[in-house]
C-alpha cells in the first residue's frame, strides 16, 4: 500500500500514513518472540517518517493493547505451539492462564479508533501512538511515552 500511495504524497508534499502494530512489540514476554518479531512493521514506520517527512509527509504508528473485545486470543489459540512439549508446556499454559486471567487495563476499539485520527489530523502527534490504556502503560515502561 505504501509503495502505491507514497509517490502521489512525495508529488503533492502533503498526506499521512497510519500503520497499526501491537504493544506486545515494546514489552519483551515469553514465547511470542516470533509474533514479536513479526511486527518489524514498527521500525518501517520509524525510517518511513524519516524519508517522507522532507517531503511533507506524516508517517505514524499507532500501538493498541490487550483487546479482549476482539476475537483476536481466540484465532491465535489454535495456531499456540508448544502444550504438548515438557519443557515448555507449564510456562505455556502459565502464560495463558495469566492472559486469561488479567483484570488489568485494557485497550477498545474506540481507543485505537482515536489514536488512528490524532495520528491522521494532529500534526504534532509522535512517531507512536499508544491506544488504550494498557498500551499507554507499556509504552512508558519501554520508555517510549
Amino acid at each position: 500500500m505504501v509503495r502505491a500511495v507514497a509517490p502521489h504524497m512525495r508529488r503533492r508534499r502533503a498526506g499521512v500514513i497510519v500503520n497499526v502494530s501491537s504493544t506486545v512489540t515494546v514489552k519483551t514476554l515469553p514465547l511470542i518472540g516470533v509474533y514479536s518479531a513479526s511486527e518489524a512493521v514498527n521500525a518501517f514506520t520509524a525510517s518511513l517518517a524519516l524519508e517522507m517527512q522532507p517531503f511533507g509527509v506524516r508517517a505514524h504508528l499507532v500501538l493498541p493493547g490487550r483487546a479482549p473485545q476482539t476475537h483476536f486470543g481466540d484465532n491465535a489459540m489454535p495456531h499456540l505451539r508448544g502444550m504438548d512439549d515438557p519443557d515448555y508446556s507449564p510456562q505455556l499454559q502459565g502464560f495463558v492462564q495469566s492472559v486469561l486471567e488479567d483484570q488489568g487495563p485494557v485497550t477498545y476499539a474506540t481507543d485505537v479508533a482515536q489514536a488512528v485520527w490524532r495520528a491522521a489530523t494532529d500534526p504534532a502527534a509522535p512517531l507512536r501512538i499508544a491506544a488504550g490504556a494498557d498500551a499507554e502503560l507499556w509504552m512508558a515502561e519501554a520508555g517510549l511515552a
